[in-house]
């Protein structure tokens, strides 16, 4: 067993072959022998499927490369070798083996080839391929001795001059000889005689200038005979006696000048005959009569002008399918073909053929393609291709065809191709495709088509439709480089089916959206690259034509790709919308399926923005000429001034600048579609301006009047809807108050350009510094105005009232004896504040006097946290995720003490709840149904509640977190607390402003003087009034458990005492402060604790 395909084995294929036979007994060459090669006489390289010997092993240069494929092939290439040498190659095992290829080898001295293999060890080879250098004469029967069981032998050598009869004698079992390129000259008569079995011979490039008599006798099998590239010049019918089989005859490149008529008359069976190639003036009429199983002809690429074929050449061939001619014919005969039906594909490409006769495919009614390309056809006529019904593929590029008739493709309904690029069609008569709706390509590329005879003024005729209107399933159509100036609509709606439509080198002036607008099922590219296209017309929104619902549905999925590179765009108002979509300014529903191509796309004009790419075209600077002809009495541009439209903002542009005006001219009226009017009179000789009531001048949104004489400006000289005000390079000195109050309360809308004026600093300009500096953010020149009645002309932005208007002396004098006054005493009370500081605080703080200046900082600047949180365990969640990251890492960084970070591990509990209340400036209580639950919480409540009693001040922070249920139900000290005090709510959405307000403030850090320390302590006491933690009264007295007390085993044995000298806890109002001695002892205290807790030096705040 071994695998069918040549490929390489997978390796356990190779592994289980080698088992298999050496279980049959059968050598295998393998990895052990390739290691023997290896240490003897061989260089052995394994690999995945093969094994490389290079022999012998020990020198730079082998004369034997043998590559061995177990079981498939053996290839023998010799490097400059002498048949001496060949007891060099190792004796080997390697076994059965399909083929053997021997390469650039010498033959062996007196000794089969058959020698060879046998060293190697190679048995039941079915193909021996020997390519020889120069075998010279010394070929002999003997060579092939042993080799009976070939079935395809390939013996080939540069040069092979003598063949001896009797060299395939032996060869009864051959299939497949090629003896190719071996310039044998000339061949025995008997050298086939043998070969009964032979079915395909190759005898190409042989230089064989005839064939013996009788060389196919005996050969009843035969089916392929190649004879190409010889020189059989003079073949004769019997030179092809005994090829009765043959199928197929290659007399490609024999340089034949004639064929006798019955030349083929022996091969009766045969269906393939090339005579490319070769120098026929003429053929001869009845060349295949006999060969009726005839199906393909090749007649191409002849040496010499055939003009002409004779009468019915292929008529009566039943069988034909395939006929290429090639070969500079100019006319045909109308029989050419007679009742030859079968015939399926035709070409006749790169002839000389003017026309075609009316009959010639007349019984072509089985063709399927037809290749007319490349000829000189200038008319058809209406009937040729009347008959050809199952035509698919047609071609007829590259003819000097002018028009397309009605009647031309009107039988061919089952047309799917049509190529007629690179003619000279002008004429397409309009039911010219009426019959071919299955048409998927269509060329007309390179053709002088415009279809001027469909088109109607444009706009008007929504329906423009052209020839191509009944192609409803054509997938490509390609009119490149014709004179076309309309995308029809036929184009659009009717070819659903449509993937790409090339219109590129054309004569397209301009587009709108509705070009654009196909609703082809797939996606769609569209080529108006290189036309003359110098605008794009795309709708506002609200201008949009609505579309039909199943139009949409298509819009919805598929894209329309659209290449509008190379065009010579004006870049005007016109092209607004469609700039605006390519930058994405804009994404319009009719156009979010649209992709453009514009990398190469530049403005042409106006000469402002010639050779810009348009996408780096800003849409301000887009502007139209403004056209008033419709009703030029009232609305006409001055005269020498400049009208432009800019739609980008509907704005209306005037210039008339540079024309030596004395004023102002008479303005247009502003159109309804227009919102806003710029106007620009620079460098004229203007003294004043108009009236703000003026005609036209009343909607100027614009101003720039900068370069003329104005020497005041007046408030009824601004027009109301102003929002810009260009008067530099003026004669102004002075603004006055009106005006400058005016612009202070429209600033916010407006900007100036003042500069380059005879700015006049003095007292009347005191306004105009104080505008300027407040306003200077709307004025982008202000750092550019100057005052010119100095010295040195200086920047009003380094100057300031006193500048330019100083105030009296004796003013001056009384202020500074004010604050000489004023400064004296706040230094003596600085001074005494500052030696009895701390006796004033503590005497105002006792007395409950100006708390804000006895600030809360400087009571607690010991303490070592802003907050102690206490809450149940089972909170542990909220305070972790919610309450912590707020306070410690939000905008107030607060320092917090939560019990499981910063308790003392080890400590008592009521020790650490202790240290916590007293280390914390604030404690925040989270009340919730499990703190109501947890006693340890209960009483870390009672030691905060109790400190901020003995200190008089709001210490508490109650959150309510979740339903606490009704608030009779709690304890009597929790329940009067809250009865007394507000508390903050989880849920609030004033919840983080309120809690940080309550929570302490520290005084802001810097070099502020006495004020800021005023402010901050103001600040301080003032956040330590709020209403969330105001000083709660004395709270009243607590339900606690019975007045007798209450004995806790465990708490007298952990704080050194005995079961029977448990601490007896009873109500009382004294702190919990009290509760530890410093030995760390319990005293009987007033403390409200539960005298059921268990004391546990390892409990934590969970523990209930």
């Amino acid at each position: 067993m071994r695998a069918v395909s040549a490929a390489a084995p997978p390796l356990l294929l190779v592994v289980f072959l080698q088992a298999l036979n050496w279980q049959l007994g059968v050598a295998v060459f393998g990895r052990d022998d390739c290691r023997d090669l290896t240490i003897s006489s061989c260089e052995c390289a394994p690999s995945l499927s093969e094994y490389e010997l290079n022999c012998p092993g020990n020198s730079y240069n082998p004369k034997f490369k043998i590559t061995i494929r177990p079981g498939y092939t053996v290839q023998i290439e010799c490097n400059l070798t002498d048949a001496s040498e060949y007891k060099q190659m190792p004796r080997l095992n390697i076994g059965s083996i399909d083929m053997v290829q021997i390469r650039r080898c010498p033959l062996p001295y007196h000794t089969p080839i058959a020698g060879i293999m046998d060293h190697l060890g190679i048995n039941n080879t079915k193909v021996l391929i020997f390519e020889g250098n120069d075998l010279g004469m010394n070929v002999t029967r003997k060579h092939l001795d042993r080799l009976q069981n070939l079935q395809r032998l390939r013996f080939a050598a540069r040069r092979l001059p003598y063949i001896p009869e009797d060299l395939l004698r032996d060869m009864h079992h051959l299939s497949w000889l090629d003896m190719r390129a071996a310039n044998l000259g000339e061949l025995p008569a008997k050298l086939l005689a043998n070969m009964e079995n032979l079915q395909f011979l190759e005898l190409g490039s042989n230089n064989l200038r005839q064939l013996p008599r009788g060389l196919f006798h005996n050969l009843h099998k035969l089916l392929h005979l190649n004879l190409w590239s010889n020189q059989l010049h003079n073949l004769s019918k019997h030179d092809f006696e005994g090829a009765v089989s043959v199928r197929d005859v290659d007399l490609h490149n024999n340089g034949i000048v004639e064929l006798r008529p019955d030349v083929f008359e022996l091969l009766t069976n045969v269906t393939e005959i090339n005579l490319n190639g070769n120098n026929f003036r003429s053929l001869p009429a009845g060349l295949f009569e006999h060969n009726k199983q005839l199906e393909q002809v090749k007649l191409q690429n002849n040496r010499v002008p055939l003009p002409t074929l004779p009468a019915r050449l292929f008529a009566d061939l039943p069988r034909l399918r395939t006929l290429y001619l090639r070969c500079e014919l100019e006319s045909l005969p109308e029989d050419l073909i007679e009742n030859s039906k079968n015939i399926t594909d035709i070409s006749l490409m790169d002839n000389h053929l003017s026309t075609l006769p009316a009959k010639l495919l007349e019984h072509q009614v089985n063709l399927v393609t037809l290749d007319l390309h490349k000829n000189r056809l200038s008319h058809l006529p209406d009937g040729i291709f009347s008959h050809l019904s199952k035509l698919e593929n047609l071609n007829l590029a590259e003819n000097r065809l002018t028009e397309i008739s009605s009647k031309l493709f009107s039988k061919l309904v089952n047309l799917k191709t049509l190529r007629m690029n690179d003619n000279q069609l002008v004429s397409i008569q309009p039911q010219a495709f009426a019959s071919n709706v299955l048409l998927r390509q269509l060329n007309m590329a390179n053709n002088r088509i415009n279809f001027h005879e469909y088109m109607s003024v444009r706009g008007v005729d929504a329906e423009l439709s052209s020839p191509f209107a009944h192609l409803r399933n054509l997938t490509t159509l390609n009119l490149r480089n014709n004179s076309l100036m309309v995308i029809f609509s036929d184009w659009k709606y009717a070819m659903r089916e449509l993937q790409e439509i090339d219109l590129s080198y054309n004569n397209f002036t301009w587009l709108d959206y509705s070009d654009l607008d196909f609703v082809s099922a797939f996606d769609l590219t569209i080529n108006m690259t290189h036309n003359k296209i110098i605008t794009v017309h795309f709708y506002r929104q609200a201008d949009f034509p609505p579309i039909d619902q199943g139009q949409r549905l298509v819009h919805g999925v598929k894209s329309v790709r659209v290449d509008l590179n190379d065009n010579p765009l004006v870049c005007d108002c016109t092209l607004l919308r469609f700039l605006q979509v390519v930058r994405g300014d804009i994404q319009p529903d009719y156009a979010k399926n649209l992709v453009t191509f514009t990398d190469r796309l530049n403005c042409q004009a106006p000469s402002a923005l010639a050779d810009r790419p348009m996408r780096s075209v800003h849409p301000r600077e887009l502007v139209c000429k403004f056209d008033l002809a419709e009703d030029p009495a009232e609305r006409r541009c001055p005269r020498g001034c400049d009208c432009l439209v800019r739609t980008f903002d509907a704005t209306l542009i005037i210039n008339c600048s540079n024309g030596e005006l004395t004023k102002v001219p008479k303005l247009p009226r502003l159109p309804q579609n227009l919102r806003e009017m710029e106007l620009y009179v620079e460098n004229n000789t203007l003294l004043k301006l108009p009236s703000n009531t003026s005609p036209g001048y009343e909607n100027v949104t614009s101003l720039h009047v900068a370069g003329n004489n104005l020497t005041q400006l007046e408030l009824n000289q601004l027009p109301r809807k102003l929002k810009y005000l260009d008067v530099r390079r003026n004669q102004l000195q002075v603004l006055n108050s009106t005006l400058l109050g005016y612009l202070n309360s429209t600033m916010d809308n407006m900007t100036l350009r003042l500069s380059q004026n005879p700015w006049v600093c003095n007292c009347e300009a005191r306004e105009l510094l104080l505008f300027t500096q407040k306003k200077y953010e709307r004025i982008p020149d202000y750092t550019e105005m100057y005052c010119v009645d100095a010295e040195m002309p200086t920047p009003l932005m380094e100057l300031n009232i006193n500048d330019i208007c100083p105030r009296p002396r004796s003013l001056f004098i009384a202020v500074i004896v004010v604050i000489s006054l004023a400064g004296f005493l706040i230094g003596i009370t600085a001074a005494l504040y500052y030696k009895y500081q701390q006796e004033i605080k503590i005497w105002l703080y006792a007395h409950n006097l100006c708390m804000w200046f006895v600030t809360e900082e400087e009571l607690d600047k010991d303490k070592k946290f802003d907050a102690f949180i206490s809450y149940s365990h089972k909170d542990q969640s909220f305070v972790e995720k919610h309450l912590v990251p707020q306070l410690e890492h939000g905008p107030q960084k607060f320092t917090l003490c939560v019990h499981v970070r910063d308790w003392l591990v080890g400590g008592f509990i009521p020790e650490n709840i202790v240290r916590s209340v007293a280390d914390s400036r604030r404690t925040i209580i989270v009340l919730s149904p499990n703190f109501i639950k947890s006693d340890w919480a209960r009483m870390e409540f009672r030691a905060a509640h109790r400190a901020a009693l003995n200190e008089g001040r709001s210490r508490v922070i109650v959150i309510i977190y979740s339903d606490i249920g009704d608030i009779e139900q709690l304890d009597d000290e929790m329940k009067a607390y809250l009865r007394m005090n507000t508390y903050l709510k989880w849920g609030d959405p004033w919840f983080w402003d309120k809690l940080r307000y309550a929570l302490p403030h520290r005084a802001p850090i810097g070099n502020a003087g006495n004020g800021a320390l005023i402010k901050s302590a103001l600040k301080g006491s003032t956040d330590d009034k709020l209403e969330l933690i105001k000083p709660s009264p004395v709270t009243p007295p607590l339900t606690t458990p019975p007045g007798d007390t209450t004995k806790n085993p465990l708490v007298a044995q952990l704080n050194g005492g005995t079961p029977h000298t448990a601490i007896m806890i009873a109500n009382g109002k004294n702190g919990l402060t009290n509760l530890y001695a410093p030995n760390g002892k319990a005293h009987h205290g007033n403390g409200h604790i539960n005298g059921a807790f268990i004391i546990n030096t390892n409990a934590k705040q969970s523990d209930v």
